[in-house]
């Protein structure tokens, strides 16, 4: 074929794809009730209809009562965008998981590359991807996500975060001593007179 014809081959399938792309538009236009494209509603800002495939990597929640505090989900995450805090023994205001006292589960939202790979390590399938995907907001604090409350991470909760830190290491030596003691009672042999 020679250059001239292949010029205006191109030239008519060009002309041919534009009134293909054209045709769609006028039908849609002429007749709207075909128009698939999803809605926002007024109020909730909200697909009114939403279609989210099996396998979506959403936003994270956790079971809390599942998690063993083992650290596992914050190490495997590539860009630490994970921050968790708690102890083996009882405090107040701890959320309870499975032997484990949680005060702080926080998840970076503005750094999460949604890898899921905090979610395949986890021994006791704890942490997982939801359907949700709207992370929208006006302040870059609104990325920072309590997934023990399943809201934003606020400053109510960094001065509970600062208590919390306090009452587990106040525990934490407590159960030491505590360790200690019995260790030493172990230890002490009996008297030679009995």
């Amino acid at each position: 074929m020679s250059a001239l014809a292949s010029y205006f081959k191109r030239i008519g399938d060009s002309a041919k794809s534009i009134v293909v792309g054209m045709g769609i538009t006028w039908r849609y236009m002429v007749r709207p009730k075909e128009i698939i494209t999803i809605e926002y509603g007024s109020k909730t800002r909200a697909p009114k209809e939403r279609y989210i495939p099996d396998r979506h990597r959403g936003v994270h929640y956790l079971e809390t009562e599942k998690c063993i505090h083992c650290h596992i989900c914050e190490k495997a995450c590539p860009v630490d965008c994970i921050e968790m805090d708690g102890s083996r023994e009882p405090f107040a205001g701890a959320w309870q998981g499975d032997g484990s006292y949680i005060s702080k589960f926080i998840l970076d939202l503005n750094k999460c590359i949604f890898c899921n790979l905090c979610c395949e390590p986890c021994p006791k399938e704890c942490i997982h991807m939801g359907q949700e995907f709207d992370v929208s907001g006006f302040s870059r604090a609104n990325g920072v996500k309590n997934l023990l409350t399943d809201g934003p991470w606020s400053d109510a909760d960094r001065a509970r975060e600062g208590e919390a830190r306090e009452l587990i290491v106040a525990v934490e030596a407590e159960a030491k001593a505590k360790k200690a003691a019995a260790k030493g009672k172990k230890e002490t042999p009996p008297a030679a007179g009995s």
